[in-house]
């Protein structure tokens, strides 16, 4: 059960609850997830406005101040979603033309929309939100906050379709040797995104589902040295060699009940080969909770459980492009903050508050509102 302490913040009498509002304050957790296999017992975090300024051992942090938050549970950084389609309303596909690379998720995103606030309620505090798969070239992902505020990027990657959904029968390209020769031609002569693409300067996701799609979207970035990473691409551990000496990463899942035992094997894979691996979902078409049970699957299928964490904060938010500021409890890096009951691997574990940028935000465990003592 969570509790709080939450000490003199503004007039409030000592032993109140955490103001929505606050961003500066220190929290001590009881177990306190860092990064990857980092786990301090009795950890605290400090925040001044917004930003973690110590992360660690108690005995390390000297003066902790007035404003204390204590959580009987686990504490760690937000989760990140590598792909999504959050929050874009049915407005993520140009159905009349192949080649929209010009089109930007930020201008359709709603930042407001009720997508976010379910993602925040399982721990999700950063998002890439991608536009359909269904174009050869969909136009530029945009990397956001599930705080109903903040996008972190406007402009992620490019997000080239190369499996059988970018083709259709009654328009044109019609097969993957004509997508991939409209997709060179852009980079032979490059000027605006592609320029972009072609200098390194912008990402693709290549989303792919077969193996011989994955093959072509991996020889494609190799021929281009094009960064980033697969999509999907359900049988990707099967090239795994391919994919890490192309340098590209892969975004995997979601998964759930029933998910093939050869996919799960080929994400097992990738992690051997040590091949770059993030969690992605499909929502809202499915849910968020999702994100977390993916991760488990591939636990249970023999991913070890550093990369599983990693692939749903560090790795994720390192393929996103802002690992800098997400995706770990370290100084400098946004306080973006999970309460749970237990430990965020497992899946009994449950989301008991959320801070992003430091401020604090309603879930569904009840965050801030739990008794005080």
């Amino acid at each position: 059960m969570l509790s709080f302490l939450l000490a003199a913040v503004a007039l409030a009498p000592a032993n109140a609850p955490a103001a929505l509002g606050a961003d500066t304050f220190t929290l001590k957790a009881a177990h306190l997830r860092l990064y990857g296999n980092k786990v301090v017992d009795g950890g605290v975090v400090k925040v001044e406005q917004g930003k973690v300024t110590y992360a660690g051992d108690a005995k390390g942090a000297g003066e902790l101040g007035p404003d204390i938050i204590v959580h009987e549970g686990w504490a760690s950084a937000g989760l990140v979603a590598a792909r999504t389609w959050s929050g874009l309303g049915g407005e993520g596909l140009e159905p009349k033309r192949p080649f929209t690379a010009e089109a930007r998720a930020a201008d359709v995103v709603a930042l407001g929309h009720a997508d976010f606030a379910r993602a925040r309620s399982e721990g999700i505090t950063t998002m890439v939100v991608a536009l359909s798969p269904a174009n050869v070239a969909s136009g530029i992902t945009t990397v956001v906050k599930t705080d109903g505020a903040t996008t972190l990027a406007r402009d992620g990657h490019l997000q080239l379709g190369l499996s059988s959904q970018a083709l259709r029968t009654n328009r044109f390209p019609t097969s993957y040797t004509a997508a991939i020769e409209l997709i060179e031609a852009e980079l032979a002569k490059p000027t605006g995104v592609w320029e972009r693409v072609r200098g390194g300067k912008l990402s693709v996701y290549l989303d792919a589902l077969s193996r011989d799609e994955i093959q072509r979207a991996v020889a494609l970035a190799s021929e281009h040295r094009l960064t980033g990473a697969l999509l999907r691409a359900p049988l990707a551990g099967e090239l795994a060699g391919e994919i890490k000496k192309a340098g590209l990463a892969v975004v995997v899942g979601p998964f759930g009940p029933g998910e093939e035992a050869r996919v799960l094997a080929s994400v097992t894979a990738l992690g051997r080969e040590r091949v770059p691996v993030a969690f992605g979902l499909e929502s809202p078409n499915s849910p968020e909770a999702l994100l977390r049970v993916s991760a488990a699957m591939c636990m249970r299928a023999g991913l070890d459980p550093v990369q599983a964490w990693e692939g749903l904060t560090t790795t994720a938010a390192a393929v996103a492009g802002v690992g800098a500021r997400v995706g770990k409890l370290a100084v400098g890096c946004d306080a973006d903050i999970v309460l749970w009951s237990g430990d965020p691997l497992q899946l009994t574990s449950k989301v008991e508050g959320v801070f992003i940028g430091g401020v604090q935000h309603e879930s569904k465990g009840g965050a801030g509102h739990g008794g005080a003592h």
